[in-house]
């Protein structure tokens, strides 16, 4: 495609100009744009979901014991008939 000499020229044409076998190839529509937009900050918001907790498990873990430490009954009432559970891997 020609341009008018100074006149600016588009992005996406430059890269034609610039890779010819890319010029088969048309500029993807805002449609596909956004659903590969979506589909993307979706991964990221649930590998920032998973991956979070696995790094700051310290965190959770605080957490969770403060929680506990502020219920007022015991593990084994809370597990009503079901046993409690014990670490079999626990260091004595």
């Amino acid at each position: 495609m020609r341009v008018p000499a100074g006149a600016p020229i588009p992005f996406w044409l430059s890269v034609k100009n610039r890779f010819p076998k890319w010029a088969k190839m048309s500029r993807p529509t805002l449609g596909s744009m956004a659903v590969v937009a979506t589909a993307v900050v979706t991964c990221c918001a649930v590998a920032a979901v998973t991956l979070y907790p696995k790094y700051h498990h310290d965190y959770y873990q605080k957490a969770q014991k403060e929680e506990r430490a502020m219920l007022r009954s015991s593990r084994e009432q809370q597990a009503g008939p079901q046993n409690v559970w014990i670490d079999p891997f626990e260091r004595k």
